[in-house]
């Protein structure tokens, strides 16, 4: 996460303190046992620590630009058609809403890569939270998005739209109770601390291993592989009956719905598998050295920047793939008379209450 560097830099720091303590080392320097005591110090962090000061801040500002850009532009407009949003329509909402929030702690971070944490244990906590929340809301929002999805197509079913107006709402907040309930370890547990080695203050947890490794196991269980082994099903079970249905329709939607579950697969499998073998270095199942210890903070600085493409990814996947979704992107832009849109409105569209952007929602509910 955007947390691995000041993660990494209280890791080292405790590790230090523990040798002048205890007087051991825990790294494997080839060494005999006896001239291990006081011998080694910390593993040096210059080439990973100047890494992500020349690579951090130059990813984060490019994907804030693109996932600020690109969100908005979806929930402008669904907003636009709030009056007759489908439930996909409202958790594409939530989706957009989390992953703008998300990206707009990207600049602080990208600050605290390139120089040190200026802003305040106050704005750490709270930047860390809503990193957090909205980490976890986005992979729970794709999880609605293809149970709703599966419940329609393969059993069809309509959950929310023949239930009452406000399931998917209450839907919503649990949701959204979840990633708040999950991000209380941000709320409670970072601040901003000086560190001595580095001579900089960083955003950083306080606590003490055990701590930091229950934190990794819940981003990994709640934040990855549940949403995504929902997913996984829900699209398996869609795609069945989409193959066994004719039609170039439905042929374009299976595309779409295998694009879905792979692009989130791509994005944050190998941040996880990195940090899953870090935190067997931590565990010592792994035998832990600087050259192996190196190349782990430079894995989880590029991967974890491959995750946070998945935001920018989302706008192109959920949004303007979908034919409904350019119709109304065309219609707002006529509304709001940007230049070569006057005198080129379509129809408009149905009135049906249809998902603005998913060929398959609009197939279900056409009888498939």
């Amino acid at each position: 996460m955007v947390f691995e560097m000041s993660e990494r830099q209280e890791l080292h720091s405790s590790q230090f303190a523990s040798l002048l303590e205890n007087c051991s080392s825990s790294y494997d320097f080839g060494e005999n046992e006896s001239d291990t005591c006081c011998a080694a110090p910390p593993c040096p962090q210059d080439f990973s620590l100047n890494f992500d000061r020349a690579f951090l801040p130059a990813l984060y500002g490019l994907l804030f630009l693109l996932g600020l850009l690109g969100n908005g532009a979806v929930a402008a407009v669904l907003l636009s058609q709030r009056a007759a949003l489908s439930s996909t329509d409202t958790f594409l909402l939530h989706l957009a809403v989390a992953d703008v929030l998300l990206v707009l702690t990207l600049p602080l971070w990208a600050v605290d890569a390139a120089v040190q944490w200026i802003f305040g244990s106050g704005l750490c906590k709270v930047a860390g939270a809503l990193f957090s929340i909205n980490f976890y809301a986005g992979a729970l929002l794709l999880a609605c998005i293809s149970f709703d999805r599966y419940l329609s197509i393969v059993h069809a079913t309509q959950l929310y739209r023949r239930g009452p107006p406000t399931r998917v709402t209450l839907t919503c907040i649990v949701v959204w109770g979840l990633c708040l309930l999950f991000a209380l370890p941000d709320l409670i547990f970072l601040s901003a601390h000086h560190d001595e080695r580095l001579s900089a203050i960083h955003c950083q947890y306080n606590f003490p291993q055990v701590g930091r490794t229950a934190l990794r196991l819940l981003q990994l269980v709640a934040g990855f592989l549940l949403p995504l082994l929902v997913m996984a099903y829900c699209y398996t079970r869609i795609l069945a009956v989409l193959l066994l249905s004719r039609g170039q329709r439905r042929l374009r939607a299976m595309r779409l719905v295998v694009v879905v579950v792979v692009a989130f697969a791509l994005c944050w499998t190998p941040y996880h598998l990195v940090v899953l073998v870090d935190t067997l270095m931590d565990l010592g199942v792994l035998a832990r050295n600087c050259g192996r210890e190196s190349h782990i903070d430079v894995a989880k600085s590029v991967t974890s920047g491959l995750g946070y493409m998945h935001c920018c990814l989302n706008p192109l996947l959920y949004a303007f793939v979908g034919v409904k979704f350019r119709e109304h992107m065309w219609m707002l832009l006529v509304r709001l008379g940007c230049p070569g849109q006057r005198g080129h409105q379509r129809p408009p569209a149905s009135s049906r209450r249809d998902s603005s952007w998913s060929e398959t929602t609009e197939a279900s509910y056409s009888g498939l």
